[in-house]
Formats: structure tokens, sequence, C-alpha cells
């Protein structure tokens, strides 16, 4: 006798439509389990720890200060506390792990942003590679930095901010000079969608004459501003590869007299004349604005002629200033240190003679530099966030937090640039004396090497050993009979120019330095 199942008398069909509902069912079931609908919370054998995310608004910086277009600022809201996610909890850098606390700049540097306006110099060949990282960082805190102007040799605009062609109303007999075909190439080269960022993307272009076209910009600069926002305290000029640290530079700048018609700057001689060095970075009193380009507006155009037969804008500018009856301030010079200085972090060299001064700036930065030196102030207001002000940066701040921790003993083909003390076998007075026949020494030494093995400029073992030997050195450089030592140490940078060198640091005497006591500063 056959058994006969109740599925047996279905039909075909009616089978088929059960079977796809059973396995909907399964696979909504494992939906629901998988996303923790159906397993209760006591039941999860996964520890969970919830991502929290400090609340961070993002604004459009403009020069309006009662600006309320919805636009103008973008609030992101913070993780929702309600979901969890499954992560292995790793410790976050310092400036990750909790928010700076917000000294109030005004009170903490002695003079408010809002009395300071920042003028920007870039250039079409540039402006994309890094104002992007500045407009989003220390240039993009209304807080600190308020009035900002954009100057480029193209008009553009990026996040919302505008960038001003500033020469767009210079002579058209200067428009047609050699010095401007990159200016007009530039207009060109934007209208046919190639892009002038000199990388290896499909449409990237370059073009060259931008350091031509850059002396032109600096009077025209300061003639728009004088026109625009006159009446400010100072006006400070930076260059796109350079960052500042802007709580010192405020700190500094309240100390010195901003109703006297006065420039103020690292120093830079050419022509017998004194200037302040534009890629440090310089400010330039109100007074001192309103006295020259304020009180004459074609200023700029009047000394066209004179630029054309200059190499540099700070230099013209200082003059054209100095003209004018405006000196720069000297009060910081002759230290032996800068406060606004020329160097990238891996060049400058630290020792006692810098070691407790400020530094208001970084020169020469790359995108990724001025990433690292806004992480680095962040982690510097952490560590100094319970103090009523926050203090001034200096020297042994870099130092310790950019350089210390990249320092070896030694390193192959590698350059720290020690230079104080410079020793060769072709400088050398006994090389010549010892191995060659003459009326002084008709005998020379058949085997001289063994004399000489303890040049420094005899080996690396022999170089090291003369920075052993003077106390103050603190690091060498060797390379081929070529030996340098030196009272500071930089970190310096990898080098591959077919010539072997190794480069050295005393790091107990660097160790050292961290005894130092640093006295306050006067701001």
């Amino acid at each position: 006798m056959l058994r006969t199942s109740l599925l047996d008398l279905l039909p075909r069909h009616t089978k088929g439509y059960l079977w796809i509902s059973f396995l909907v069912a399964v696979f909504l079931l494992m939906a629901l389990s998988e996303n923790g609908v159906l397993v209760p919370e006591a039941l999860t054998t996964f520890p969970r720890t919830q991502l929290e995310y400090p609340e961070v608004e993002y604004s459009v910086q403009s020069l309006s200060e009662d600006s309320t277009s919805p636009e103008a600022e973008v609030s992101t809201a913070p993780a929702s506390k309600s979901e969890d996610v499954l992560v292995e909890v790793v410790e976050a850098p310092l400036a990750a792990q909790e928010p700076a606390k917000s000294h109030d700049v005004s009170t903490s540097t002695g003079l408010d942003p809002k009395d300071v306006v920042i003028l920007v110099k870039t250039g079409a060949t540039s402006i994309w590679r890094r104002m992007p990282a500045h407009m989003s960082t220390t240039l993009g805190d209304p807080s600190l930095t308020p009035n900002v102007l954009y100057y480029s040799d193209c008009e553009d605009n990026i996040n919302g901010n505008p960038v001003i062609d500033v020469l767009a109303n210079v002579s058209a007999t200067l428009k047609e000079s050699p010095d401007f075909a990159l200016y007009h190439r530039a207009k060109e080269v934007a209208d046919a969608n190639l892009y002038l960022e000199s990388g290896s993307m499909d449409g990237d272009f370059y073009l060259p004459g931008g350091w031509r076209l850059d002396k032109y910009k600096f009077l025209p600069m300061f003639a728009h501003v004088a026109a625009t926002m006159p009446g400010k305290k100072w006006y400070i000029y930076m260059e796109d590869d350079n960052y500042y640290f802007w709580e010192t530079l405020y700190a500094w700048l309240a100390t010195l007299n901003h109703t006297a018609p006065i420039m103020v700057g690292s120093p830079a001689f050419r022509l017998g004349e004194d200037f302040a060095h534009g890629g440090s970075g310089f400010a330039i009193s109100g007074p001192a604005l309103a006295q020259s380009f304020g009180a004459d507006p074609q200023l700029a155009q009047r000394w066209e002629d004179y630029a054309r037969e200059q190499c540099c804008g700070d230099q013209v500018l200082s003059h054209v200033l100095h003209q004018k009856g405006v000196q720069r301030e000297r009060g910081l010079d002759g230290g032996g240190w800068a406060g606004l200085q020329a160097l990238p972090t891996w060049r400058i060299g630290f020792g006692t003679w810098n070691w407790c001064s400020p530094i208001m700036n970084i020169h020469k930065v790359h995108q990724a530099d001025i990433s690292r030196l806004h992480v680095f102030e962040r982690e510097f207001k952490i560590r100094n966030s319970k103090k009523a002000n926050l203090p001034p940066i200096r020297y042994r701040d870099i130092f310790q937090s950019l350089a210390l921790p990249h320092l070896t003993s030694t390193r192959l083909e590698w350059d720290n640039f020690a230079s104080a003390r410079h020793f060769s076998s072709s400088s050398d007075p006994d090389v010549s004396s010892s191995n060659s026949p003459s009326s002084a020494n008709p005998n020379p030494d058949p085997n001289p090497s063994s004399s000489w093995s303890t040049k420094p400029w005899f080996s690396r073992d022999a170089c090291e050993q003369a920075c052993k030997d003077w106390d103050l050195c603190l690091s060498w450089k060797y390379a081929d009979d070529s030996c340098s030592l030196d009272h500071t140490a930089a970190l310096g940078r990898r080098i591959d120019e077919g010539i072997r060198m190794e480069s050295g640091w005393m790091l107990d005497r660097i160790g050292r330095l961290e005894e130092l006591e640093c006295e306050g500063l006067e701001f």
C-alpha cells in the first residue's frame, strides 16, 4: 500500500509557491537576526564600544561680521548615541582625544583679530595646491582670522572665498611686457579646461614665469586694501607657502606701537636698502598704510616702471613705503634668531641660541606641512588648555614635536645641513705642503695617509670624532673628503646626488637641551 503525503495531493504549482514562501521566510529571519532585531541585547557576546565624535562647526569665512546668510554656516551634528558600532579600541592622537580649550584670542594675545586684515598672495600655478589647505585650517577660523583678502594673478573662487585678480588694473603698457606672458596664458588655460597644478593627472598643465609676474602684485595689493578696508591696526602680508602661528604673531604685534607708521618683518638687504623679507611675512601698521597708499591712490601705478627694473616685490614695496616715511621696525634685529623666519621645519637649526625664542611662522610649506602644523598647533593648545592665556610657541616646541622624534645617531644618504665648521683636503694647507717636494720640504712623506687619519675630512669616523672633540658640536655630516660640523641640530632631508653622504647627531648633547629653563617672554 502506497503512502501518500499531503504535499503529494497538492498541485505542482502550489508546492512551488510554498517552497518560495519558505525560502523568503528563512532569509527574512536571517536579516532580522543579523541586525539585532530578534537578538536580545543581553545575548550579544561581542563587546560594544560607542564612538563619540566632537561637535564641529564648519563655516565659510566672510569679511562681513553681520552676515546671516543660511549658506554662511553649515553645522554637522554629532554621531547618534543610539548607534552601536563594533570596533577595536585604539588610542587616538592627542589632537583627536579632546577639543582644545578655546582661549579668547583678544584676551590671550592683547590684539583683537578684528583689528587685523590678512593679505594672502597666491598665483595661478599654485593656488589649488596650497590655498584649500590654508582655508580649511587657520584661514578658515573666523575667530582667529576674520578679515582675509586673497590676491592672485587670475580671478577665482575657492569654496565661496573670492580670489581677486590684483593685476587687472595695472597699465596696458605693463600688461604688454614679456613679464605678463603667464598672466595672459593662465586665462587661456582656465578657459580651455586645463589645470595649472603641475601634477601627473590628465589635463595638468605647466606654465613658467610665475616669479617674474609675482613682483608686480605687491603694490596693487596694498592699494586695494587701503581703498576697501582702511582704519585697521595691522595689515599682515602672507604668501601661500607660509604658515603663521597667529596667536604668537598677534601677541608680538600687540607689544608694538600700531599708531606709528612702521613696517615689521625679518631683515633683508638689496641695493644697500633694508627691507622686510616677503617670504617670512611682514606687517604694516594702519598709519603706514594710510600715509602711503591711503593718501595716494595712484601710488602703485606711479611706481610700475621702477618695479619692472627690480627683481623682488618685497623690496619694491619697502622702497615705496620708505619714500613715504615708513621705516622697518628693528626691535628684534641682532638677537641671532628670527621670530619671522624663512625656513621649513626640517631646515631650521635648533640650539641654545634659539631654544627659548618665539617663532611666528614656518616658510616653504607644502600641503602636508600645513596639515601637520595645524595638528601640532591643536595639540599645543590642548597641552596648555589649563593656562589662563595661551603661551607663545617657541623654537623648542617645534623641535620637540616635529624634529626630535625623527632624530637618530646617524643616517645614510642624508643631509642635516651642518655647516658652522668645514674641513676638506682641498682646503687643508698640510696636504699640499706635506706631499709636494719643495725647498721647505725636500722629502715629502711617502705615505701621508698615516698622518692624515685624524683629519676630520679623512673619514666619517674622523669627522664624527671631530664633532665629539668640539664641546659645542650637536651635528656632523661627511661626504667624500668633506666634513662639516655645527653647534645646532637640524633634521635635514634625504638626498640622492650621487655622492655618498652620512649625517650624524650628538643625541646626548641634544638631550641636554631639554634641561634648559625658558624665562617668560615680554608677550
